[in-house]
C-alpha cells in the first residue's frame, strides 16, 4: 500500500485535484465545494493523498479538527479494501478519532460496516441528508 502526499507545488496537483472532482457528485453545490477544497489545499490547511496498491486507487482530502483526522472528500476505487489501511495509519498518527461527512446512502453503509457511528444530521437538500460519522479511536488503536 503506497499513501502519496500530492502537494500543491507538485507538476500534477492539477491533473490529481481534478480527478477528485467525482467526490462532490450529489452536492447541492458541487463547484463551490471543489473550491473550498482547492483553497484549504493551497493554503495548506488540509492535505491530500493518492492511496495505491492492488485494486486500490484512492484519492482523498482530509485535515485535522480538534485531534480528530477529518476526511473531507474521497473518491475512486477500493475503498472498502483500503478503509483498514486508512485506519490503521490514522491510529498509527495518534489521532483520537476520524470524522466523515457525506450525504450519500452507500457510504453510511460502508463507514458502518467499519465501526463508524452516526453522530449528527446537519441538513437536508434535494430527498437527501448530509450526515457526520465518527469512528473513535482508543490510544493509538481502532476501538
Amino acid at each position: 500500500m503506497y499513501f502519496r502526499l500530492v502537494r500543491p507545488t507538485a507538476a500534477d496537483f492539477a491533473a490529481h485535484l481534478n480527478l477528485l472532482k467525482p467526490a462532490f457528485v450529489g452536492s447541492d453545490d458541487p463547484k463551490g465545494e471543489f473550491e473550498f477544497v482547492r483553497t484549504l489545499l493551497e493554503e495548506g490547511r488540509g492535505s491530500f493523498y493518492l492511496l495505491a496498491g492492488k485494486g486500490i486507487k484512492l484519492w482523498f482530502v482530509s485535515r485535522v479538527i480538534d485531534s480528530r483526522y477529518h476526511i473531507i472528500a474521497m473518491t475512486g476505487r477500493g475503498l472498502v479494501q483500503a478503509a483498514s489501511h486508512i485506519i490503521e495509519r490514522v491510529s498509527q498518527c495518534g489521532y483520537h478519532a476520524i470524522s466523515y461527512h457525506t450525504y450519500r446512502k452507500g457510504m453510511r453503509r460502508i463507514l458502518s460496516r467499519f465501526g463508524f457511528d452516526q453522530t449528527e444530521q446537519l441538513r437536508e437538500f434535494d430527498g437527501k441528508a448530509e450526515t457526520v460519522h465518527q469512528l473513535e479511536l482508543i490510544r493509538g488503536a481502532h476501538g
